[in-house]
């Protein structure tokens, strides 16, 4: 009579079993540690940075200033609605930037800035990987001079990017 089990096969299937989802969760482990590096990760307190400082000038004798910025992000934005704060760190002098739409920012008050040129403030919407001159006033940075950039959205003015930028 031929035996209905084989004994040698049982312990094996279980076992087999038990090292995949062993090594499932090791792998799953191992890419939620990775996370940090690949930029995913975003502590709370601190905004992504989705409209990055790609560069500022600023050289002697006149030091006339100038920041270029790209959408960084994946989604395209309302520029009507977008807003900024930009900080210098001579002190806590600030400019504003009431809204990154082109013809909107000719009607409004724009201390320290001179004029917005660029293909994200042309149309309605700053897409992605558009850029954004701003050329400040005269003698506004200097180099060592530690930029910080909050962009706002909405009537409700949240934060949602945030680049700093020191320039050499």
């Amino acid at each position: 009579m031929r035996e209905i089990f084989n004994h040698g096969d049982a312990n094996s299937n279980v076992t087999a079993n038990i090292l995949l989802v062993l090594i499932t969760i090791v792998l799953a482990a191992l890419i939620l540690l990775m996370i940090p590096e690949m930029g995913l990760y975003q502590p709370e307190d601190e905004p992504p940075v989705i409209f990055e400082i790609i560069d500022i000038n600023s050289e002697e004798p006149d030091y006339d200033s100038r920041i270029i910025l790209r959408n960084n992000g994946i989604n395209m934005y309302e520029n009507r609605f977008l807003s900024a704060d930009i900080y210098f760190s001579q002190g806590e002098e600030k400019c504003t930037v009431e809204t990154f739409n082109g013809h909107d920012f000719i009607s409004t008050h724009h201390f320290g800035i001179q004029t917005m040129e660029g293909s994200g403030c042309r149309d309605d919407y700053w897409c992605t990987r558009e850029k954004i001159a701003l050329d400040l006033s005269d003698k506004t940075i200097h180099p060592g001079d530690m930029i910080k950039i909050d962009f706002y959205s909405g009537e409700k003015n949240e934060l949602i990017s945030r680049d700093t930028y020191l320039l050499k």
